[in-house]
């Protein structure tokens, strides 16, 4: 389902399975079915057509068609939904079947449907609704869609908004230094020369943030210590022929200025070859945004002996892995940065702004979030109105709202849009889909997708899980600039060091709040009164006023609802009983939501995903029991402890529970949640272990030790969960507050991936051992034990870790060195290493950790001042070769140590970045 094809995705396959025997519908009836499912198929295809067009290509009457089409398919899933769920339970045949009854007062989605009484007339009435429609495009001579005449009108030829940045000097800018030496420093480095993609750094960022001006700046400064030079842009659609063209141009312009029209690529990339045999080129491919492109033009690259240096530049981080080379993440400017420029493009003058406007100024720049382009863009529109705090301040207030309608903010949305045009149609759904969000809001991950499973945006695929392909649509998001990643803080001792939530800008949030209201995609608090149908709500109260309230309660559309998202009080949430065919349901920070709010859950038949966050009460109304289809119940963000309704074990389609602190009651029996995966938060009583060790296909547990409890009696509980062998369980978490230790004699699953400890180890795990192949994630604390190298050694055998994490508490007077020994096959995939200890004496050998990115370190400063002041640090960092990120943490402050660290890193070959502070 996506915006382009409406419900079609999950509606087809919905229709075939309405032809199965479990339904008992009469042969003429699963004809029928048969035939609206051809019907919608060929529609399909059309619309996966118009979907390839971009929006302002495309003619007003395919657009008004395909708009029917998917309001259509929304309105036929609803009513197969409901059949499917009532029909299945009640073994209702098709000359038994009333509309008003499986259905109940849920659905009135066409005034004659409700007069039938029988499938039969359901489906030939939905037969008609779609012949109406395909009469409707055929009377407006709509005779096919194709994506090479489907713009009917001509377009005009724009400049590209980008080119500016092309020749724009870098004496305008500001906060280019830093990154442009940087880069220059690695460019006229030649000790690598013997490697091509040693060669070549790709400077990967968000559209506008000055990725083409740096490019064009360290060409311009270098150019004169190489023997030629050429730049080029390749674009979302590039001519291949044209930029070799182009690039020969530049190269001898005399040569090559009456070139042949009819030289194929072979002979253009022959050409560049030869020219470039003796010679020392810097290269500059700008814009490049596919994979396909690279390699093409790398073939007329790759020969040149010289020592070449190429500067790509791309939005996509995943282009820039697949070319290989240093990858350069150009980052934001900073807030000083931001204002220097906002102030030198107004006032011409880094320095000087009037004293009454530096306040709406400041305001200003940082909504820009430090990207250059939405500086100037703005800074620009500012220029233009009078230097006056008032008008200031509506600036400030239209950015971000979308109100603000010049050829300024026209040509950010420009640069924006082309990013939104290149997408994928799925991926342009999921993007749309975070325009339900406030501004600066933190996304999860695992929120976002399982809200994308549950309104079906993703389409299932051979060999992999929806929730892995919605991460994939996630990572791709974000490898486009499109999302900003947020990490986990680097010394979080639950944090897996990956990417657990995003952001989005301002200006990507204005673009694609913008083109979700104008398809009605998303309806906002605002944006209510102006919508005939609402199928996505987005309630943003914190901000709404009593007029929109108002508007939003007399609005009778409120049944075709398929999600509702409540960011802020609840005390303005419409009631439940008017959101028949809603699927998700999502109350974020809703503190004053009560039990009272949630009394007509039961009626929500269809809804698949709920999240509660910020419940302020101890326990789930047990009309939660009626929800037949929920597969998600996330209460995550609760600060008391919930205790779980008798009714929970009624919710055989549940596949995940998710919690901070839950209980289950002594009289609720799991045995027929036959779909349950992921338990997060439980207690680990008597009753919950025993019920839980009946799951033999459990995939994730992470359980919650209350600090009252005895140790014995948890190892007891844990070792027998462990010992009744959940063979599926990959994921094991244990959190406690307090200084909790647990020693576990148990064998843990052979196919655990994941296993974190907030507690204490006294003795090294026994468990640690070679049969652990698949563990990818370990996080153990130990205190007052010292690690003989051969425990490390095991550890290092373990083929599959990935992210490790070791707390040391040592004995003060100890002073140990942690040693990692030299082997090609220690650590083999390991990419992320978090060490915490008093004193830090690490020494990595050559051979070890090849893989390792990230390396995060926490340790006493005083405690190692002496080792810092011999110079005789010998940390080995040079023999890891992939490393790119140090987080360093000092317990206070030291200038030898800062002094040292800083050195290794910038003797490392990889130049990582380095974070260092002090706590």
């Amino acid at each position: 389902m996506n915006i382009a094809t409406g419900a079609m995705n999950t509606l087809l396959p919905k229709l075939a399975d309405l032809a199965v025997s479990e339904y008992k519908l009469q042969k003429g009836v699963m004809g029928e079915i048969k035939e609206l499912e051809q019907e919608m198929r060929c529609i399909t295809a059309a619309l996966h057509k118009v979907s390839e067009v971009p929006a302002d290509q495309l003619d007003e009457q395919v657009k008004i068609w395909a708009a029917d089409v998917r309001q259509l398919s929304y309105d036929i899933e609803d009513v197969v939904d409901t059949f499917m769920l009532r029909g299945k339970q009640h073994g209702h045949n098709d000359s038994s079947f009333c509309l008003k009854r499986l259905i109940g007062k849920a659905i009135d989605l066409y005034k004659k449907a409700v007069t039938n009484h029988k499938i039969h007339n359901v489906i030939k009435d939905i037969m008609d609704q779609v012949k109406k429609v395909s009469e409707r495009r055929d009377r407006c001579r709509i005779d096919s869609i194709r994506t090479d005449n489907i713009a009917a009108r001509p377009t005009l030829e724009h400049v590209d908004p980008r080119l500016e940045a092309t020749y724009r000097k870098a004496t305008e800018l500001v906060g280019i230094g830093v990154p442009k030496n940087e880069l220059a420093k690695r460019i006229l480095e030649r000790g690598c020369s013997s490697r091509q993609q040693r060669n070549i750094i790709s400077i990967v960022g968000f559209g506008g943030l000055g990725k083409t001006t740096l490019a064009n700046s360290l060409l311009h400064d270098l150019k004169s210590e190489f023997d030629c030079h050429f730049f080029v842009s390749v674009s979302s659609n590039p001519d291949i022929k044209k930029i070799f063209k182009n690039i020969l141009l530049q190269l001898d312009e005399k040569e090559y200025s009456h070139m042949d029209e009819a030289w194929e690529i072979k002979l253009l990339i022959d050409k560049i070859i030869g020219f470039l045999k003796n010679k020392r080129c810097l290269c500059v491919i700008d814009d490049l945004w596919k994979k396909l492109p690279w390699d093409t033009i790398k073939l007329a690259l790759q020969y040149g002996n010289q020592g070449n240096k190429i500067i790509i530049t791309t939005r996509n981080k995943a282009v820039a892995e697949h070319i290989g080379g240093d990858i350069y993440e150009l980052k934001p400017l900073s807030d000083d940065d931001s204002r220097k420029l906002l102030y030198k493009w107004v006032f011409d003058s880094a320095d000087d702004c009037p004293a009454d406007l530096s306040n709406v100024a400041a305001k200003i720049s940082k909504k820009c979030g430090g990207v250059p382009l939405a500086i100037i863009t703005t800074a620009s529109l500012l220029a233009s109105q009078p230097r006056c705090s008032v008008e200031w301040e509506k600036v400030n207030n239209a950015i971000g709202s979308g109100s603000q309608n010049s050829h300024h903010m026209e040509k950010m949305s420009t640069i924006l849009r082309l990013s939104y045009d290149d997408l994928p149609f799925h991926l342009k759904t999921c993007l749309l889909s975070l325009s339900k969000y406030p501004d600066d809001q933190v996304i999860r991950k695992d929120v976002l997708v399982w809200s994308w499973i549950a309104e079906g945006f993703i389409a299932p695929a051979a060999g992999s899980t929806l929730q892995e392909i919605g991460e994939g649509y996630f990572n791709e998001l974000i490898n486009r600039s499109l999302i900003q990643p947020v990490n986990q803080i680097a010394f979080d001792p639950l944090g897996e060091g990956e990417v657990y939530a995003c952001q989005i800008h301002d200006m990507v949030l204005e673009l694609i709040s913008r083109l979700s209201a104008e398809e009605g995609f998303v309806t906002t608090s605002l944006s209510v009164h102006q919508r005939d149908i609402i199928r996505r709500l987005s309630l943003h109260t914190a901000n709404a006023s009593t007029n929109e309230n108002n508007e939003l309660s007399k609005n009778n559309e409120l049944s075709k609802v398929r999600s509702l998202y409540v960011f802020g009080h609840a005390v303005l949430m419409p009631a439940l009983s008017r959101f028949r065919v809603i699927r998700v349901l999502q109350l974020e920070d809703c503190s004053d939501l009560d039990t009272n709010h949630l009394k007509d859950l039961s009626n929500l038949y269809l809804l698949k995903f709920l999240r509660l966050k910020g419940l302020r009460v101890t326990d789930l109304p047990e009309s939660i029991g009626n929800l037949e289809s929920l597969d998600t119940l996330d209460i995550r963000g609760c600060r008391k402890v919930i205790m779980l309704p008798l009714s929970f074990s009624k919710l055989d389609k549940l596949v995940r529970l998710l919690a901070e602190r839950v209980e289950l009651p002594d009289g609720v029996v799991l045995k027929n949640m036959k779909s349950l995966r992921e338990l997060v938060g439980i207690r680990p009583t008597l009753h919950a272990m025993t019920e839980i060790g009946k799951f033999k296909e459990l995939k994730v547990l992470k359980l919650v030790i209350k600090n009252d409890e005895s140790i014995d009696n948890s190892n007891k509980l844990i070792n027998t969960y462990l010992q009744m062998n959940p063979r599926l369980l990959q994921v094991l978490v244990l959190r406690t507050r307090g200084p909790f230790s647990l020693d576990f004699a148990a064998q843990f699953p052979s196919a655990l991936r994941t296993f974190m400890w907030t507690g204490l180890f006294r003795v090294f795990p026994r468990w640690n051992n070679m049969s652990l192949t698949c563990l990818t994630v370990l996080s153990i604390k130990l205190v007052r034990v010292r690690i003989h190298p051969e425990q490390l050694d095991r550890l290092a055998k373990l083929p599959s870790l990935r992210f490790l994490r070791l707390l040391l508490l040592s004995h003060p007077d100890k002073q140990e060195k942690l040693i990692v020994r030299s082997s090609p096959s220690a650590f083999p995939c390991l990419t992320d290493l978090r060490i915490f200890c008093r004193m830090m004496f690490l020494e990595f050998q050559p051979g070890a950790m090849q893989n390792l990115r990230r390396l995060c370190l926490n340790f006493n400063t005083r405690a190692s001042n002496a080792h810092y002041r011999t110079k005789d640090f010998g940390s080995g960092f040079e023999n890891l070769p992939s490393l790119r990120y140090v987080f360093i943490q000092l317990m206070e402050y030291c200038p030898e140590a800062q002094k040292a660290i800083t050195k290794m890193i910038n003797d490392h070959p990889n130049h990582p970045s380095l974070n260092l502070s002090y706590n």
